[in-house]
């Protein structure tokens, strides 16, 4: 696991829920001793152990960790990947290119690196399907993600998980769409029309 994520989850928590929570996890999961450094690899299974202890801790499921973790880490992912964003990109756009990271973290020196299988399809001007495929089932992330660049970018975007590996399918597919200003006026009238 590449060690900005872990790095970045260890943020999370103490700015969402505390120092003292942290240090309640690192104790719990025997995680005490390490101090996680972006540039370096760590075992995926920190990862899970610091979701399953923070949602042990704080009486929520280790997937709503990960994905309230995908939100908030957002902004710093694009921070440090800003020479891969285009100025001119808007939310989705951003999420239709999201190979390029995967491959230039793959083109990195960083041999023992390996990042998520992630192919994402243009469907149309408002619409983008993500297939995200990895042994490490991390979708939540990628859920939570979704809703963080529509946070940061202020933009209305709709996602859908079309199938899901914790359901036992192969992949997880999403589609995302883009609701344009005249699609939230109809759904405005419609409301009020039904209030009539």
């Amino acid at each position: 696991m590449h060690g900005i994520i872990l790095q970045t989850l260890q943020s999370f928590v103490v700015d969402t829920y505390g120092e003292d929570a942290w240090l309640a996890i690192q104790d719990e999961a025997d995680i005490e001793e390490k101090v996680y450094v972006p540039v370096t690899v760590y075992p995926d299974g920190d990862v899970y152990e610091i979701a399953r202890t923070a949602g042990d801790l704080t009486d929520q499921s280790p997937r709503t960790i990960l994905t309230q973790y995908g939100r908030w880490v957002v902004p710093a992912l694009l921070e440090t990947y800003d020479l891969h964003i285009d100025d001119d990109w808007e939310g989705l756009e951003l999420i239709a290119n999201i190979q390029r990271f995967h491959t230039s973290l793959r083109t990195r020196d960083m041999t023992t690196l390996t990042t998520p299988r992630i192919r994402s399809e243009r469907v149309d001007e408002n619409r983008v399907r993500i297939t995200y495929d990895s042994d490490r089932k991390l979708c939540d992330v990628a859920r939570g993600a979704i809703q963080g660049v529509a946070d940061r970018f202020d933009e209305d975007l709709v996602a859908e998980e079309r199938t899901c590996m914790h359901e036992g399918d192969d992949a997880c597919v999403f589609d995302i769409r883009r609701r344009v200003p005249a699609e939230a006026d109809t759904a405005t009238v419609r409301s009020g029309e039904a209030n009539d």
